[in-house]
């Protein structure tokens, strides 16, 4: 590989550069460029080599999101020098210019500090929502156009199709283990318009047989575990207090008839359906039910059905396709790994942006600040923020 108008490759470990403009053959570029969300992992890689095969001239880019993954640190990071040397290492493997940017004061501004405030209100956030609608794709989209591509390409598991009005349509991926839709459901359409999933038709075992059938460096790599969203101890929420010297608020865990059973250090530690680290023992397995922000009062129960919610309200909605009318039947998903099911949208608010539905049966951990994601069979009808239950 060589020096190129476009700036210099990155043949091994990547280093930090800016990302240079496309040059003036951008208009005429033969075959079509296209900048690719690359990781280290997997699926980021097979993605990558996918679309090399399919003649794409492709481009890697790492985003740097976090000043996490040290070379002293013992916690592999997606976003640190492993990970980023690894896309360094796969780039080099595939023959395709590597680029890791900068993105870190975006995220914290756009990701970090609302995942906070979220928790600080006795909230429980989902910040890789927060991520792809508001930092992943969007700068990987202005790196593309600075590179010349116009299309962007990750290993996410999820399927785009298009409509008869060329209107993205965001389908469930066809490995129900690995689906990441509820993921993405807060990306814009008019993003979505420039992004392909071409994971998404393909299990994950398949995806590992090509890897290792191409011989790819990573081919054996473990599956990473959102590690970015790990604090140095294993808990988010406190490292984000720490990081932004947020307020915690202390309190009591009572039961349901308002018996105080221990006390606790701070509401951003707990999140509802929460059994385990309570710190007080009862002889009874119990959850959390119910957060008061105002008092730092958990409520508790070890009633099964006092976890469950019938109905649920969700602002800051963004709809794919809709807003359904009052009366209408959809499939709900209220957290990644719980299955959907079936619920009636009862009102809608603030031009389709605020949602009220009952679920046809009680659902487990609705919980403010996760997503309420609405489906009809795999198709996205659209997604907003859980605020009260």
């Amino acid at each position: 590989m060589t020096d190129s108008e476009y700036g210099r490759p990155i043949p091994g470990p990547a280093r930090e550069w800016a990302v240079p403009s496309a040059g003036p053959d951008t208009a005429r570029q033969t075959p079509a460029r296209i900048v690719v969300g690359l990781s280290g992992g997997i699926d980021s890689s097979v993605t990558a080599l996918l679309l090399k095969e399919q003649g794409y001239e492709v481009i890697g880019v790492t985003l740097r999101l976090r000043a996490c993954g040290d070379a002293d640190s013992r916690q592999k990071s997606c976003c640190g020098p492993d990970a980023a040397g690894m896309a360094g290492s796969v780039a080099a493997q595939l023959g395709i210019r590597h680029y890791v940017v900068d993105c870190r004061e975006h995220f914290e501004t756009a990701v970090l500090r609302p995942c906070w405030e979220d928790f600080e209100a006795g909230a429980t956030p989902n910040p890789c929502i927060l991520c792809n609608a508001a930092v992943r794709f969007d700068e990987l989209l202005a790196i593309g156009r600075k590179l010349g591509a116009k299309l962007v390409a990750t290993g996410h598991y999820a399927r785009l199709l298009f409509d008869e009005q060329d209107r993205p349509l965001l389908m469930r991926g066809r490995d129900p283990n690995k689906d990441q839709t509820y993921f993405l459901h807060a990306i814009a359409p008019e993003t979505l318009r420039h992004v392909r999933f071409p994971l998404g038709g393909m299990t994950k075992p398949e995806v590992r047989v090509i890897a290792q059938a191409n011989g790819l460096v990573n081919a054996e790599r473990a599956e990473s575990q959102d590690v970015c969203f790990a604090g140095p101890e294993g808990h988010f929420a406190e490292f984000l207090r720490q990081q932004f010297h947020g307020r915690a608020t202390p309190g009591v865990f009572v039961d349901e008839a308002g018996r105080v059973l221990g006390r606790h250090s701070g509401i951003h530690q707990f999140t509802i359906g929460q059994r385990r680290g309570l710190g007080f023992a009862t002889g009874e397995r119990v959850k959390v039910i119910a957060i008061d922000p105002a008092t730092g009062t958990i409520t508790v129960s070890d009633r099964p059905e006092a976890a469950c919610s019938s109905t649920c309200r969700a602002e800051a909605f963004r709809w794919h396709r809709g807003p359904l009318a009052a009366g209408a039947r959809a499939s709900a998903q209220v957290r990644y790994r719980q299955k959907a099911v079936a619920a009636t949208i009862e009102a809608l608010a603030d031009d389709g942006r605020a949602v009220r539905l009952s679920f046809d049966e009680p659902v487990f951990g609705v919980t403010p600040g996760q997503a309420l994601v609405l489906y009809d069979g795999d198709l996205v009808l659209g997604g907003g923020t859980i605020v009260r239950v």
